[in-house]
């Protein structure tokens, strides 16, 4: 995908808007002024423009020029459209992901438009020597995990850039949609067919050592997440959780409760673009509380 500010020449009104490299995303919809949310990813803040306000003419316009720049530039790997369905499309254009939607699906026009704001690599967090040693074996089951926009995904891509060229691994990513910002030699798979369990069955014949599954969120995701892992597939999943407990327990039910410990080892909490906490699972079999040694085997 394509790094921080690389992308095609936009129309001048969406482009005016992105000069400020603090923007992490543009919020355009008809009958309002535009708003951006900006900032570090620490203290993010939505603001309003003092710019004139989109109407629906205007929006349909953009959406239709951001596709021709699709179509102008296919020859890009980073330019083409993730989705597209009734009242909405989704499209890559070098490293913004622009998403439209329209009546019936939305109540009126409306054009979101996000881009990373942060490209780390994992020297950036500092990380304990134990954690770093951790990530480097590649056998691992992992969750990161966090709110919307606490930075669990830039956490993911510098563990993806890390393990490629720091360990010598083979990556692959399962994304919907497609937005990790890894290198070039990482290839990213979307649903194929609509469905990334048939994505993971293609997966298993391209050897890799390690996976990125961005956007784990279904009951299904989360038994697919299960089935690659069980198959012996390095695997980092990136969900959103309030904390590393409820990762856990919304594997409750879709994974068998003794394989929890196998499938998934390792928890790592991304709070404001920090580490906030690190769990470790095990398998662990004690004797009931009170019993005799004798009784309780």
């Amino acid at each position: 995908m394509a790094s921080f500010g690389d992308h095609p020449s936009l129309p001048e009104s969406l482009e005016s808007i992105l000069l400020d490299d603090s923007v992490s995303t543009v919020f355009l919809k008809a009958e309002c002024k535009p708003r951006v949310k900006s900032g570090h990813i620490s203290s993010l803040s939505l603001n309003e423009l003092d710019l004139d306000i989109w109407d629906k003419p205007n929006l349909e316009q953009l959406s239709e020029d951001l596709s021709i720049i699709v179509e102008q530039n296919s020859s890009r790997s980073d330019c083409f459209i993730e989705i597209e369905r009734e009242g909405c499309k989704v499209m890559q254009i070098g490293d913004l992901r622009v998403s439209c939607a329209w009546p019936p699906f939305s109540d009126a026009w409306e054009i979101t438009v996000v881009r990373p704001v942060a490209n780390l690599t994992l020297s950036d967090y500092k990380l304990d020597k134990e954690l770093v040693n951790r990530l480097s074996n590649h056998h691992r089951g992992i969750f990161v995990v966090g709110k919307p926009g606490s930075g669990k995904t830039t956490f993911a891509q510098a563990i993806a850039s890390y393990l490629d060229s720091d360990m010598g691994a083979m990556v692959k990513t399962m994304e919907s949609p497609r937005d990790l910002q890894v290198p070039q030699r990482v290839t990213q798979y979307a649903p194929l067919e609509g469905d990334l369990e048939k994505t993971a069955e293609i997966i298993f014949l391209l050897r890799p050592d390690f996976v990125i599954f961005d956007e784990v969120r279904r009951a299904r995701d989360f038994e697919i997440f299960g089935d690659v892992r069980l198959a012996g597939v390095g695997l980092l999943g990136v969900t959103h959780a309030n904390s590393g407990l409820q990762a856990i327990q919304r594997l409750v039910g879709k994974v068998e409760l003794g394989l929890i410990s196998q499938v998934l080892d390792t928890v790592i909490h991304i709070e404001k673009g920090k580490i906030n906490q690190v769990l470790e699972l095990k398998m662990v079999v004690r004797g009931p509380t009170g019993m005799e040694s004798d009784l309780s085997r």
